[in-house]
């Protein structure tokens, strides 16, 4: 290990995937939580009880009371955006589970206030650690430069059918509160392995709707079905097609190239020549912890040993994504294909200003 001490992290919003990223950092012996928020008392003792640390449901008494390098964020963008901007002031690297913010303007503002506190303001997207994707983009970059071997189609599919909502989740049907339907809410980690595969996209087009009855309520909820088509050169195009409404639930990348084509789920890669034989298959069962654990042990060494140990991916790389559905959503206001290229240059931010 690199790490030189033991790092503290605190936690507002005890959400299912919060917690287990704290389990995640736990095991990975680099860290220390240093205490928890949340305003449901039940999982809050419980919580306490699991980290052995004080416990609040006042979040901003937790802020000024505590002590640690990092702040992770479970709840959603607009119930701990004040919150997140406050914990910059008090001096926290702010950790935020995806989508990092309601909207691209609304995180540029966070970067600029962590630029301004030389703090770090990071989304923690697991996904970036699984091992079948790093053996997607293990495989594409050694296939780079081939020229039998050149990749021109992305076919990504993300369903995820919610049924019926219940009370506590209406939120996510709201614009006000969340920010977009499925194509943040749902598909942010999957544009987001996209473009570390890729690159930054030079134009998006989308088309969204919702399947409520009646048009007035279909203008004025978030979209629950997408497909939006992205291209990445003069050469390669990718399509996502993206629903919360439409089954079965499924979640994969295919990648078509003029000799062979690639799927990838979260458990699975497999690859078969165009003919349909069978090249490869990947098993990566039960990687979820250790894909979390992966990206914890990469902060903290990171975070201690910044020349030796880089950050993955770079910082800033939620920007890029954040633009791509910003372009998306901009796409379908306009009728056109959108630049995401042009979204960064009019938000002139760099992220690279506190490193």
């Amino acid at each position: 290990m690199m790490t030189e001490r033991m790092l503290k992290i605190a936690a507002i919003g005890l959400t299912e995937p919060a917690v287990g990223l704290l389990d995640a950092a736990l095991e990975s012996g680099l860290y220390a939580v240093a205490a928890v928020a949340d305003e449901r008392q039940e999982s809050l003792e419980v919580c306490g009880r699991t980290f052995a640390c004080p416990v609040f449901t006042d979040y901003r008494q937790l802020i000024i009371a505590t002590e640690a390098d990092f702040l992770l964020f479970g709840s959603p963008a607009h119930q701990c955006v004040e919150f997140m901007r406050l914990a910059l002031q008090e001096g926290f690297h702010i950790l935020k589970m995806p989508p990092p913010a309601l909207n691209f303007s609304q995180l540029t503002e966070l970067y600029r206030l962590a630029n301004k506190s030389k703090r770090y303001f990071l989304t923690l997207q697991d996904g970036r650690f699984r091992k079948s994707f790093e053996h997607v983009r293990s495989h594409l970059a050694q296939s780079e430069g081939d020229g039998d071997q050149s990749w021109h189609l992305v076919s990504a599919v993300c369903h995820v059918p919610m049924g019926e909502m219940e009370p506590q989740m209406r939120w996510l049907n709201d614009p006000d509160t969340a920010g977009g339907g499925v194509l943040l809410q749902n598909c942010y980690d999957l544009i987001d392995e996209l473009l570390l595969c890729f690159g930054l996209p030079q134009k998006v087009y989308a088309l969204t709707i919702n399947q409520a009855p009646d048009r007035q309520q279909r203008m004025s909820l978030t979209e629950d079905t997408a497909i939006v088509t992205v291209q990445f050169t003069d050469s390669l195009i990718a399509q996502i097609c993206a629903s919360r409404t439409l089954g079965p639930a499924r979640r994969h990348l295919r990648v078509h190239g003029k000799q062979q084509h690639l799927t990838a789920t979260e458990e699975e890669v497999v690859l078969y020549d165009n003919g349909g034989e069978l090249l490869e298959q990947k098993t990566y069962a039960d990687d979820e912890l250790s894909a979390e654990k992966r990206m914890m042990e990469n902060l903290a060494n990171n975070f201690q040993n910044p020349d030796k140990c880089p950050l993955y991916p770079a910082y800033g790389s939620d920007l890029q994504t954040m633009a791509v559905i910003e372009a998306a959503y901009l796409s379908t206001r306009t009728g056109m294909a959108e630049e995401p290229a042009r979204i960064l240059r009019l938000a002139d931010i760099d992220p690279t200003g506190i490193l």
